[in-house]
């Protein structure tokens, strides 16, 4: 699919950090960001957000074209940028009419803010190897975590992970780290111990117990599918769940950046690899509603969707994106959704071991925040074995991990001070300089150790002198208050 340059979606365009002429694109390499000539859509099908104030059906909106409310897919929380009170719905056309025609023509309705097509999206696997031998210490496969030289590499070409260990090594009470991607393997023995798992949800009874419309969402959901079970019969989420909290210390397979954590599965993806605007959408919705701290998206390359880009803007979680794997630059050539112009996301691009871009990785001076190990990178895959990709798919689970910590170490961090930590923390390569912003390259121990400066003590107000009193005959002067100090 096509990354459009200054997208509009009813005239008015979505955010994005890149407003730069267009640029010839490469032809894309075998990764899991895949481009087409055209965005394809879902036929019959229009995503609609309507203007503040109108109902579900728009003031006959329904009735006016002949439309059906598919589904009601308004983000859980409204943030600053969307309207209070409208509502994003999926509709669906009537037999007979022209999908784009009726896109344009809801459009101009002055009770939508905008129409959009139902974009479908890609994932291409970059392959696995699932059969692999496995050594009794897997360590220095990771190189990504611990880098001594091995396979050729350069020695620390790492996040320095034993470091942030010896400050914190993550939590299973901690903060969810909701993977959106093609689900994960949550029986995988070394992720079934870090799965989140659903308070509210009794497994198997066949009942929506937490009354949250999903129903044995145990440990997430299929929004693909629309279910609550969000196995992984792809392998690319279960590869980038493995890299943000494998199970570490357990004497089997890999160890995550995150040895202890709480991991949703998210399933926005077939186990083909495709997907739509919808289901992405409603995989974005149930994190927030089910309470994410951190998501990790290994995903993109398709249409700008401005249905997707609010469900991002509207969720309080912090979201690591994937910068793409098309080796252009993002500042001249937006990539979506890493490209979007959001407060809350962080572009990841991917290094190789040697410390410099892997060939395939998006890079942008500007639109690009940090890069993270991403070439040969060695995870779970389904079933219980392991094995090798490459991508900023799996650079950017390494800076999810990393996210999980500091906000697990730090759980009054805001999405801001987790960010100023990633960013501070992060190793600034001469390399890298003009390649992403501020040169970062990843480091845990960095960002764990960083020390914050603490917000000014609020001072103590001078003591005002004694008034001094008037002669008897004389009024008394009043005096003025005593000056406050300016808030902290």
């Amino acid at each position: 699919m096509i990354n459009p340059l200054n997208p509009q979606v009813n005239g008015s365009k979505v955010p994005t950090r890149s407003t730069a002429p267009t640029k010839k694109e490469a032809a894309p390499p075998a990764d899991g960001f895949v481009k087409s000539a055209k965005p394809a859509f879902e036929e019959g099908q229009l995503l609609v957000r309507l203007r503040e104030g109108m109902g579900l059906e728009g003031g006959s909106l329904t009735d006016t074209y002949g439309t059906t409310v598919n589904e009601d897919l308004t983000p859980p929380g409204e943030g600053p940028r969307v309207s209070d009170g409208s509502k994003l719905l999926l509709l669906d056309l009537k037999d007979g009419q022209d999908t784009r025609a009726m896109q344009r023509l809801l459009s101009l309705d002055p009770r939508v803010e905008y129409a959009e097509l139902n974009y479908q999206y890609t994932l291409k696997d970059q392959g696995t190897i699932p059969d692999q031998s496995l050594p009794n210490d897997l360590q220095p496969s990771l190189w990504g975590l611990n880098n001594t030289g091995q396979n050729g590499g350069k020695v620390d070409a790492d996040i320095d992970a034993p470091e942030a260990w010896a400050l914190h090594k993550g939590s299973r009470n901690g903060p969810v780290i909701a993977v959106i991607d093609t689900g994960i393997d949550y029986r995988h023995p070394d992720l079934k111990d870090n799965m989140w798992t659903n308070p509210g949800e009794i497994a198997g009874n066949g009942i929506d117990d937490d009354g949250n419309g999903v129903i044995d969402d145990v440990h997430g959901f299929n929004a693909f599918e629309n279910s609550g079970d969000p196995m992984d019969g792809h392998s690319h989420g279960t590869h980038c769940a493995g890299s943000i909290a494998g199970v570490g210390n357990n004497g089997q397979g890999v160890t995550g950046v995150n040895q202890e954590a709480s991991l949703m599965a998210v399933k926005i993806f077939s186990n083909s690899g495709s997907t739509n605007a919808a289901a992405i959408v409603r995989g974005i919705n149930y994190a927030t509603k089910m309470g994410a701290r951190i998501t990790s998206n290994s995903w993109g390359g398709g249409a700008a969707s401005q249905a997707i880009f609010d469900a991002f803007n509207t969720s309080p979680a912090l979201h690591m994106m994937a910068a793409g794997n098309d080796g252009t630059d993002n500042d001249k050539s937006p990539h979506y959704p890493s490209s979007y112009d959001l407060p809350n996301n962080v572009a990841v691009a991917a290094s190789d071991r040697n410390d410099n871009r892997a060939g395939f990785s998006c890079y942008g001076d500007k639109s690009v925040d940090i890069a993270a190990p991403g070439k040969d990178i060695f995870s779970t895959t389904p079933g219980g074995k392991y094995g090798n990709k490459s991508g900023t798919s799996m650079a950017t689970p390494h800076v999810a991990g990393v996210a999980g910590l500091i906000a697990s170490m730090y759980p009054e961090a805001s999405n801001d001070d987790i960010k100023k930590r990633l960013y501070d923390g992060a190793d600034k390569l001469p390399n890298w300089q003009g390649v992403v912003d501020g040169g970062r390259r990843l480091n845990a121990y960095g960002s764990l150790a960083l020390q914050l400066e603490a917000p000014p003590a609020q001072q103590t107000p001078p003591q005002q002198p004694p008034a001094q009193q008037p002669p008897a005959q004389q009024p008394p002067v009043e005096q003025p208050p005593a000056q406050q100090p300016p808030a902290a």
